[in-house]
């Protein structure tokens, strides 16, 4: 079906969930070249849209992963077509036999690459999945509650504790920009004094743990890697929400 220029603006949701296919689709990509309400509202779309997903986010049930990688090995691959291997023939010529010697050794060394690369993606993969669940947990916890306040920097923070756990969530959205010469450094304001409880980069949540009633949530602009305590005066302070 044709999408009318005057209606394409309410596909924005559509094409966040990618419920746009074929034509229709090709028409808002277009159209979003030149329309930056449409990117802008797709941008706060896709931040809604993963907020949720992560809020009902489930750690995978234990095994599955051993049992996926199993099946790999159970599962035979399908054997080329026909046709293409009498191409594959026609097309052969002498120097690819002279070759071939070169080829396995560039085969070897491209195997040993991807061997490497999997193990950092599955360390990657294994950091990301540990993360996502802690977060998931503090979420979705019976007595989590929310709280958001506006920065002095504009902006605002939203804060999700669990008391039970000892934990909070904190994502910020629309704060400015900082140069690479600076961060935004969460900290964990307590009796004791402040400690840091990580960086906010973007719309990413932060995990603050090891809370206990009375703790704040501050956020300050630091250097880039940090400082040890804060050296300038926070943009927000949080109590945790009761």
């Amino acid at each position: 079906m044709k999408t009318l220029p005057d209606d394409i603006h309410v596909l924005t949701g559509s094409y966040v969930l990618d419920a746009l296919t074929g034509p229709e689709r090709d028409d808002f990509e277009r159209h979003l070249e030149h329309c930056d309400s449409c990117e802008e509202e797709i941008r706060g779309l896709r931040e809604t849209a993963a907020r949720l997903a992560m809020a009902k986010a489930t750690p995978p049930p234990a095994g599955m992963e051993q049992r996926v990688l199993s099946a790999t090995y159970r599962t035979r691959q399908l054997p080329p077509l026909v046709s293409d291997l009498a191409a594959r023939r026609e097309r052969r010529s002498p120097r690819l036999s002279l070759a071939r010697p070169r080829l396995l050794l560039a085969g070897a060394a491209a195997a040993v690459a991807i061997v490497a690369g999997l193990a950092i993606t599955q360390h990657q993969l294994d950091t990301g999945r540990s993360g996502s669940s802690a977060i998931s947990s503090v979420t979705g916890a019976a007595d989590a509650r929310s709280e958001t306040m506006e920065t002095s920097l504009g902006g605002t923070v939203t804060l999700v504790a669990s008391a039970r756990q000892g934990e909070a969530v904190v994502t910020a959205t629309g704060m400015p920009s900082l140069s690479s010469a600076r961060v935004y450094q969460l900290w964990i304001m307590g009796s004791s004094g402040a400690r840091s409880a990580g960086f906010l980069t973007g719309t990413e949540p932060v995990l603050a743990a090891g809370l206990v009633p009375g703790d704040r949530i501050g956020i300050t602009v630091e250097p880039a890697g940090g400082t040890s305590a804060p050296t300038t005066s926070p943009v927000v302070v949080m109590p945790l929400p009761a």
